[in-house]
């Protein structure tokens, strides 16, 4: 049915193109004889030859502007008219319009007379058209004054803008925004008005026209400067249009900017474009003292850093926005505790890159500085091809997959275009939703998510039977340290044996890689929960000497900010609440690393193993947590106090990532290295029987006996 009804609008398209053809032929004065019929058949050839007549959006082989200029120029040569040359201008013009006619309305668009006769685009055609007329007339103005009418013909207009329109619609000029005009729209206007100036020039010189030639630059020139002076006007409407449109909303909110760089330039021009723009920018300020006292998008630029609080004080700012998304955490912080300091000031900052590619508008997208901001480090680099080499086109397998990290490897490891992805967790609820998000972002990744319990090894068996991985991350593990000290029988359970079910299991299904995700506590382990993660990794490493084809590694990293449990959700939590936050010391350390950084140097780690190796992150400077808790109060401009309520069981002043920091060695990454465990000859093989009794009679002495023997650097935490 469609190819039926696109030969009959092809048959149409054909009989309108003869009409006008063998019209213009009998105005331009040429009997219609064999050599005109010819002439089109050869055209419809060729238009047919090259995909010209599918009429459809799919490219064709040859513009029909190539093909008009190639026939014609024949018939040129054998009548050497100017006749010749108005026919085929008209003739290519009605081509060009009547092939986009029928294609637009073969898109079902709503409103086909609205596309094809939009009001605008026939606005901007008459205007450009317009350009070319007064360009021409004003250079034999000032070439010849009150006398140009003696040396003009109007002919001169019909050819020059014949030419000009047929590269105007065939670039689609009409069809440009004028109010967002920019450089490459400009050049394409210079080069179109350049081209038609040039073939004008070889009408010339082929002596079909006399046109004066000592004008014929000027006429060029005068075009491209009207025409440039309408997309102007058109810009700057747009502008202070907008701009009186958000001066008339009542905004009180006095707003600063600091950092006058192409982030605030952005905010700036959003002011003037965004009627809905919901701040009074009252300046600028910028490190870079060269800014100083300039203006940018009539905004002006007040001043440094070192000016910080007597301009905040002076314009009675009430917000500031931190146009510096690459700022450093330790200078933002410095930033953030000056504003501060001045009063009740409200702080947001724009967003990262990747953040802004998903609003178009900034102003939208702009947030208070959150404590991550603050917490940030160095972002960090990692070897794309490594990980790329390790994840495309393969099968992998991520337990706990619907965990704060799992959920994130997950994330990662999509963008690698694994051959599947499959998600083992015992939470069906998160696991679920996960899916949902991945399914949302990732429609071509094949994702599949299984409910199972790594403690269940037949469970176990049957996925790795069906799915045949060739990659296991292993991030299923309990680790709530007060929740494990009061349950050890389940930590053992699950880290323990829920590990050496999945590391067995990878042996036996020749998986490549395991990776186990290990932990700061199990370094001089104080807790039960971080004594069962070193037994993990003591499984991995006896792993690792008998399998026959996997190589197994761990990964060891402090606490990710964020993650379900840790400390800034429930201060946040209780910063929302309005209630103290809540401290067990006031000199408690801990390491902190961002979700996204861990799971991409997890990757990386997994690809840089050789089997056998303990992994650990560099995980920057400790971070006092009294201190973190005095800055979330600062951000929420809230009133709450903080509660010392003293260490929990099992629980540390000072998290610890290495036994001994001078045997670290180096790896590619400078943000990953392998340390020499002491005790790693421990043969964890005579505990299995003892840890298993212990669990299932969940004795908790007789639990903490037999993980002092496997662990030897376990030593309970001892509290006054």
């Amino acid at each position: 049915m469609n190819n039926k009804k696109l030969n009959h609008i092809g048959m149409i398209y054909i009989i309108l193109l003869f009409i006008v053809y063998e019209k213009m032929f009998k105005i331009a004065g040429f009997s219609i004889n064999i050599y005109v019929h010819g002439l089109f058949i050869i055209l419809i050839f060729f238009y047919s030859i090259t995909g010209n007549l599918k009429l459809d959006s799919s490219p064709s082989k040859c513009n029909t502007a190539f093909i008009n200029n190639l026939i014609f120029g024949i018939f040129f040569i054998f009548y050497k008219s100017l006749s010749i040359f108005t026919t085929f201008i008209v003739f290519s013009l009605f081509q060009l319009l009547a092939y986009r006619f029928i294609i637009k309305i073969k898109e079902n668009r709503k409103s086909v007379i609205d596309k094809c006769l939009n009001v605008r685009s026939f606005i901007k055609f008459l205007i450009d058209s317009l350009g070319i007329i007064l360009g021409i007339i004003s250079a034999f103005i000032f070439k010849y004054g009150i006398f140009w009418r003696d040396f003009f013909k109007e002919e001169y207009v019909y050819i020059y803008l014949g030419v000009f329109l047929i590269g105007y619609f065939h670039m689609r000029m009409n069809e440009k925004s004028w109010s967002y005009t920019n450089i490459i729209d400009l050049f394409n206007l210079i080069t179109l008005n350049i081209i038609s100036g040039l073939i004008f020039l070889i009408i010339i010189l082929t002596k079909l026209i006399t046109y004066p030639l000592t004008i014929l630059l000027l006429s060029i020139v005068l075009a491209i400067c009207f025409q440039f002076f309408c997309r102007y006007i058109f810009k700057m409407r747009k502008f202070y249009g907008s701009k009186n449109k958000c001066h008339n909303l009542e905004i009180e909110k006095r707003t600063l900017i600091y950092g006058a760089g192409e982030a605030g330039a952005i905010l700036a021009k959003e002011s003037m474009t965004n009627p809905m723009f919901p701040y009074h920018i009252v300046g600028f300020l910028d490190d870079d003292p060269k800014k100083k006292n300039t203006y940018i998008y009539n905004i002006k630029v007040l001043g440094n850093k070192e000016n910080l609080e007597e301009v905040i004080k002076k314009e009675k700012v009430s917000e500031v926005l931190l146009a510096l998304p690459s700022l450093h955490s330790s200078e933002m912080r410095n930033i953030v505790d000056r504003i501060k300091s001045v009063g009740n000031v409200e702080i947001k900052t724009v967003p990262t890159i990747a953040e802004i590619l998903e609003n178009r508008e900034l102003a939208s997208q702009l947030r208070k500085v959150r404590i991550e901001d603050l917490l940030g480090r160095d972002e960090i680099v990692i070897n794309d091809g490594n990980i790329r080499n390790l994840i495309e086109g393969k099968v992998i397998f991520v337990t706990g997959g619907a965990g704060s990290i799992g959920s994130e490897l997950s994330r990662q490891i999509a963008k690698y275009s694994p051959k599947q992805l499959i998600n083992i967790d015992i939470n069906e609820n998160s696991i679920y939703f996960l899916e949902l998000e991945m399914k949302r972002k990732y429609p071509n990744l094949e994702l599949i998510s299984e409910i199972c319990n790594v403690r269940e090894k037949k469970k176990l068996e049957i996925l790795f039977a069906k799915y045949r991985p060739n990659i296991v991350f292993h991030a299923a593990a309990h680790k709530h340290v007060p929740l494990m000290e009061h349950n050890p029988e389940e930590a053992i359970k699950n880290n323990i044996f829920g590990t050496k079910n999945v590391a067995e299991c990878a042996d036996k299904y020749g998986v490549e890689r395991m990776v186990l995700i290990s932990t700061d506590k199990a370094v001089n382990p104080t807790n039960l929960m971080g004594a069962t993660k070193r037994a993990c990794e003591l499984v991995i490493q006896h792993m690792n000497k008998v399998a026959k084809r996997t190589k197994y590694m761990a990964v060891r990293f402090g606490n990710v900010l964020g993650s379900s449990g840790s400390v800034i959700p429930i201060f946040r939590k209780l910063l929302e609440e309005g209630k103290n936050l809540t401290l067990t010391h006031k000199d408690i350390t801990r390491y902190f690393m961002t979700i996204p950084e861990a799971a991409q140097l997890v990757i990386e780690a997994g690809s840089l193993g050789n089997g056998g190796e303990i992994f650990i992150l560099d995980m920057g400077k400790p971070v006092k947590i009294y201190d973190l808790a005095q800055t979330m109060i600062k951000l929420s401009n809230s009133n709450v106090g903080i509660d010392i309520v003293g260490l929990r069981p099992g629980e540390k002043l000072f998290e610890e990532l290495l036994y001994d920091i001078n045997s670290a060695v180096k790896t590619e990454n400078k943000k990953i290295f392998i340390t020499k465990i002491e005790n790693g000859e421990v043969d964890i093989t005579q505990f299995f029987e003892s840890l298993w009794e212990a669990g299932q009679h969940a004795n908790i002495d007789e639990i903490k006996d037999v993980m002092k023997k496997l662990v030897v650097s376990y030593k309970e935490a001892s509290y006054l």
